[in-house]
């Protein structure tokens, strides 16, 4: 079992990474083989649907860590009521196809969990329009138990244990998720 787990806030004390961090930590200890990357370590192309961003180095090394992955974990702080425009980009950029069809998204048929940062409480739902679109568009499986963390979770710097017990939960059912998956029958294309 193998999971990507991406980290898209650009800020340097980026609480969303943290939590990202601890998801990993409680995959490894499950037995999955983790890979994590910072959104802050890759600079992505400009998305505007032209085949220039297939010859991106940075595309290139985003598409086969995501390739490699059975499951993702996208972590993002909330910003205005959504997952940050970092991350919407990255989907956007990785998750492209070449007109000819010689290379195909690597989102299709991945089990997703979002996993969130937030200020309040009120935007709990703020993944719900990207998650669509991963579902939509990519036949992924969500993990129906996403991670939630808003400021009243932390004590100064330090997560608290209710946090830390729903992280290591969702991270129980992913890896559920991908051993019940890994035989699937199918595999996705673009369809409608």
């Amino acid at each position: 079992m193998r999971s990507l787990v991406i980290s898209s806030s650009l800020d340097a004390s980026s609480r969303s990474e943290y939590l990202a961090r601890e998801y990993a930590s409680a995959l490894t200890d499950r037995g999955v083989d983790v890979q994590f990357l910072s959104l802050k370590d890759h600079s992505l192309p400009r998305f505007d649907n032209s085949d220039d961003i297939l010859s991106d180095p940075t595309y290139r090394v985003l598409h086969e860590a995501a390739t490699w992955a059975d499951g993702l974990v996208l972590a993002s702080p909330v910003y205005n009521w959504d997952c940050c425009a970092e991350l919407k980009r990255f989907v956007e950029v990785v998750g492209t196809t070449p007109p000819d069809g010689s290379a195909r998204s690597p989102f299709f048929d991945k089990i997703v969990t979002f996993v969130n940062a937030a200020g309040l409480p009120h935007s709990y739902m703020a993944f719900a329009p990207l998650a669509i679109s991963m579902l939509l568009d990519f036949k992924c499986i969500l993990n129906p138990y996403h991670i939630y963390v808003h400021n009243r979770h932390w004590s100064g710097d330090t997560l608290g244990s209710e946090a830390l017990a729903r992280i290591g939960k969702s991270a129980g059912v992913k890896v559920e998720l991908l051993r019940c998956l890994a035989e699937r029958s199918y595999r996705s294309e673009w369809e409608v």
